[in-house]
């Protein structure tokens, strides 16, 4: 905390991690145990592709409201406040669903993963710019570290009570009751989010960058770099990421207990990895974090790919979580290293590329399976995918004749 600048900066900095704790309790409701539900409520696997995909899909246009939506508030805060409400009643929505006649619930489920996405949509890019207001950039890299690690030991720990509390009430007011409390948590989490101010008095707006085109943005190379690392990183991790829980369950016989302890170790292992990230990100950098991480992600998949038994995938599942959460936090220092603090069209379209990729990824992979492929040679492609993907990341837009783009903001 000492190279924190002044008071406003500290305060920023304290109620931007208390926001994702209490934050990262309401998401152990839906990221946990959503799926659950929704199987108790007759979904299909059909249907929970759906509930899982859709959200993505609106994603990827909800983000182009953004810089519109920015554009009509004095401050990012201002800006961000509804929709913030708005993207917490995901937590919310779902414990309605038993009052819904039979064949309605599942797809008033959807809709409530759906239509908190709009919201979602239009605070991605605007948050991302809040922060960087909220702190210096020098600070920028440790709060995404202490945020990652206030938001992974809260939800390791509300997935537990939460699966606790399940187990003891019944059926579905235990549901209804655990989605009644997430939805109170986020509203903390929303108050923490109100006392973030800008730095220096707390009410000027930033400068606008001059406004330029799509063509414009992807001319720079700096946003070529972003471009081309982020569409790389997400796309070869997701290529396997839904292929995963399949060839568990149907290749290696897991049950819903023993998915819950691979997502366990997943959350612990993604924990571990906060307490050495930020050193790591200091000594490294960026690039060669996200580099090695897919590299590792890769052997990870190789490994559950071929395990004789369910428990032995454990060892790829500490990996993968060490690995991605080192690579998300990472590709966001990357952007932040190559983007003015500022560039509203910059976080825009950074955040369309990551929605888009994070699409098609699973699309690609689980694709090739349903025209025939067995699921444990498509998961070897994609650890292929990921070892190549940190080669390509490694190598920027080298790979297209030209220079390496190294850090201009830090």
């Amino acid at each position: 905390m000492a190279t924190l600048s002044n008071r406003i900066e500290a305060s920023n900095y304290h109620h931007l991690v208390m926001d994702i704790a209490w934050f990262g309790i309401s998401f152990a409701t839906t990221s946990r145990f959503l799926q659950f539900f929704a199987l108790r409520m007759g979904a299909t696997p059909m249907e929970l592709a759906w509930m899982t995909s859709l959200p993505s899909l609106v994603l990827v246009f909800a983000t182009l409201l953004s810089a519109w939506w920015r554009n009509r508030y004095e401050t990012t805060m201002q800006a961000i406040w509804y929709p913030a409400i708005v993207y917490r009643l995901m937590f919310l929505l779902p414990m309605f669903a038993p009052f819904f006649p039979e064949h309605l619930r599942v797809v008033w489920l959807i809709l409530s993963a759906v239509l908190p996405a709009i919201a979602q949509g239009i605070v991605s890019a605007i948050f991302l710019i809040m922060m960087r207001e909220a702190v210096s950039e020098e600070t920028l890299s440790r709060l995404f570290t202490r945020r990652h690690l206030a938001f992974h030991i809260t939800l390791i720990l509300a997935a537990v009570g939460f699966g606790f509390m399940l187990e003891h009430i019944a059926f579905p007011t235990n549901y209804q009751i655990m989605f009644a409390l997430g939805f109170a948590f986020s509203l903390v989490s929303q108050w923490h989010l109100g006392k973030v101010i800008p730095r220096g008095d707390g009410s000027e707006r930033p400068k606008a960058l001059p406004k330029r085109t799509l063509r414009a943005l992807f001319a720079d190379t700096k946003f070529q770099s972003v471009a081309w690392v982020t569409f790389i990183a997400y796309l070869t991790f997701y290529f396997s990421f839904a292929l995963i829980p399949l060839h568990l369950k149907e290749t290696l016989g897991a049950t819903e207990g023993f998915l819950g302890i691979y997502g366990g170790v997943e959350i612990f292992s993604a924990l571990l990895a906060a307490f050495v990230m930020n050193r790591l990100f200091q000594r490294y950098g960026n690039r060669a974090m996200i580099t090695w991480g897919l590299v590792a992600n890769g052997l990870a998949v190789v490994v559950i790919a071929l395990a004789p038994d369910m428990w032995f995938t454990l060892f790829g599942a500490t990996v993968t979580g060490l690995a991605w959460s080192i690579i998300s936090v990472a590709v966001l220092g990357f952007f932040a290293e190559r983007t003015a603090p500022n560039d509203m069209q910059a976080s825009v379209v950074f955040h369309q590329i990551l929605f888009t990729a994070t699409v098609a990824g699973p699309l690609l992979g689980n694709g090739i399976v349903n025209v025939g492929f067995s699921v444990v040679s498509v998961l070897l492609l994609g650890a292929g995918l990921r070892v190549f993907g940190g080669i390509l990341t490694w190598q920027g837009l080298r790979v297209f004749g030209k220079k390496r783009v190294e850090p201009i903001y830090k």
